[in-house]
């Protein structure tokens, strides 16, 4: 059992500068009252809208360079396909020694191979338009085919003498050309 001890109020009488003391420790958070600096960690508001606005700003100076960036890349990826399934169409006939076909069909393309007179596809279907964003045309000499053959020997047959695959996203247009003797190019058509 503790001892219970007893206190008067005589013994709880406080002088004044003692007062001043325990008032003053009473409000030691309020801002003015404390004669020391508070160290704060983090951002005001202001500094954060600074901040965003700056990176906004370069945002839009590079956005639309990195954009145009990324559609002449597809644009040449896409041309790039195309050289190389036009390729891969003379070289299946050249390989088999049987006919082939290069089919192009609004913004897809395919080649197509002789099997004991039936034709046949021999590569996947590529669509460049959902792949790539690119519209795909075609020229050639006589006009209005979307398609040309390829002999045994690689040589285009048929009527057609020349034809070009253009790839166009945008304004820019690049194009593909083979010739009458098979020569394929995607540059100085």
């Amino acid at each position: 059992m503790s001892k219970r001890r007893r206190f008067t109020v005589s013994e709880l009488v406080c002088t004044a500068p003692l007062a001043r003391v325990i008032g003053h420790g009473l409000h030691a958070n309020h801002p003015r009252r404390d004669s020391r600096q508070r160290h704060r960690s983090g951002f005001t508001i202001l500094e954060l809208v600074v901040v965003m606005t700056i990176v906004g700003i370069i945002i839009a100076i590079t956005g639309r360079s990195i954009a145009s960036a990324y559609a002449g890349n597809s644009r040449s990826s896409a041309t790039r396909v195309v050289g190389s399934t036009l390729f891969q169409a003379r070289a299946l006939a050249v390989q088999r020694s049987r006919q082939s076909w290069l089919v192009r069909s609004g913004n897809t393309i395919k080649v197509l191979g002789d099997s004991l007179g039936t034709k046949v596809q021999l590569a996947p279907t590529v669509d460049l338009g959902a792949r790539y964003g690119v519209t795909l045309g075609s020229v050639s000499v006589p006009a209005g085919r979307d398609s040309i053959s390829f002999d045994p020997r690689g040589l285009l047959t048929g009527t057609t003498t020349s034809y070009a695959i253009t790839i166009t996203r945008g304004t820019t247009v690049d194009t593909v050309c083979s010739s009458g003797l098979g020569i394929n190019r995607s540059k100085g058509c």
